[in-house]
């Protein structure tokens, strides 16, 4: 609605112009003329010089929209992004939450399990629970973790490295941290992948 009130605005501001500066060098001084032909030649010259304006005007006007609605979709495609992203992030992270969550038995007391992410932020020895079953759940999260750092690695270089990226950061880091304190029980690719993983939350991949 308000480029149309411009348009109008402009367009009625030239025809003013036009008109004037008509009057100003041809019409001042003379009387009203009552002669066809007069008007005639009014007509061409108004039609030449405001039609000409008023074309050139639109055409600016054209490209404007054109770029507002280039804008506009562009900051759709972002939003859509970053929501697929920010989903991409959730998603990993609650897969973690409920790996973490995973019940462990404890040999010691028959029967009795503790969950896993006890042991991972430190509230539990892992030599207290059962070994095999603390091996599988060590791999299993490696696994987790590393599509987790991706997911945020994804999400800072294309949306944003700060707020929820350094929320996710921290508990990301903290992963690799128990991790690498327990190589032992990964492969030997174990290391270079938490490497790779340190890398992508440091975005030291993009060099």
């Amino acid at each position: 609605m308000k480029r149309i009130l411009l348009v109008v605005v402009v367009g009625i501001a030239l025809l003013l112009a036009v008109s004037g500066y008509f009057y100003a060098h041809v019409g001042h001084g003379h009387a009203l003329s009552h002669n066809g032909t007069d008007w005639a030649s009014f007509g061409e010259y108004f039609g030449g010089v405001a039609g000409t304006l008023l074309a050139f005007i639109s055409v600016i006007l054209l490209v404007y929209t054109v770029y507002l609605q280039s804008e506009q979709l562009e900051n759709v495609q972002h939003q859509m992004l970053k929501r697929d992203l920010l989903s991409h992030v959730t998603k990993a992270d609650d897969e973690i939450s409920h790996w973490l969550s995973r019940q462990i038995a404890l040999p010691s007391l028959s029967g009795a399990t503790v969950e896993f992410g006890d042991v991972v932020w430190g509230l539990l020895d892992p030599r207290q629970i059962d070994a095999k079953e603390f091996q599988r759940a060590v791999v299993r999260l490696h696994v987790l973790t590393c599509l987790y750092c991706e997911a945020l690695a994804l999400y800072r270089d294309n949306i944003d490295p700060y707020f929820i990226f350094k929320y996710h950061r921290q508990k990301a880091e903290s992963l690799l941290k128990f991790l690498s304190a327990h190589l032992e029980l990964l492969g030997q690719m174990a290391g270079p992948s938490l490497q790779f993983c340190q890398m992508h939350l440091d975005g030291k991949h993009e060099a």
